[in-house]
């Protein structure tokens, strides 16, 4: 071997180490939790976005900010409004994964329970929704959920009827 050779051999062993350390060390990354053992997408965790519909020809859109729990394809979770004129409409979810990381898809139930607007009680409505879940983005929808009265003696005017369109669209925090 050329001298030559064993210098430039000595200078790359000796400065391997340093390049070792400065490749796995900068600017850090967001670390998500592993794929689930089915391989769908890791969706849990707490996600905010909005949330839009039509109602009578009027588009209407909240903030919103869901909790997700999973257990492999298995999706529970709450959903709750922040924009003023909706905080006090709430949600649970119910849904299942299907598809691998990251092209999976949920399919499940949101129930959803909001105030009457006169009188007091609760209305409600439960729908299910269908859409695309990766590990940074959700955006799930409905062609249609029905709020009406959950209780005697609450007037379905009282309640908003039937919203067109209900799509919901996240970003994980």
């Amino acid at each position: 071997m050329s001298t030559h050779r064993r210098r430039v051999t000595t200078v790359v062993l000796a400065l391997l180490p340093l390049m070792v350390v400065a490749a796995f060390s900068g600017s850090r990354t967001v670390q998500t939790e592993p794929a689930p053992r089915s391989g769908v997408a890791n969706i849990s965790g707490t996600w905010s976005g909005t949330s839009d519909w039509e109602q009578h020809g009027v588009h209407s859109i909240s903030g919103v900010t869901l909790s997700i729990d999973q257990d492999d394809r298995a999706v529970t979770g709450t959903l709750a409004f922040t924009s003023p004129a909706y905080q006090e409409w709430s949600g649970t979810i119910a849904g299942t994964l299907a598809g691998t990381a990251p092209d999976t898809q949920f399919v499940g139930t949101i129930d959803l329970h909001a105030p009457a607007s006169a009188g007091g009680g609760e209305c409600g409505g439960t729908a299910v929704f269908a859409g695309r879940s990766v590990a940074t983005s959700l955006r799930w929808d409905t062609s249609r959920m029905t709020i009406g009265p959950r209780r005697e003696g609450v007037a379905a005017s009282a309640c908003r009827g039937a919203l067109r369109s209900v799509v919901l669209t996240t970003g994980r925090d």
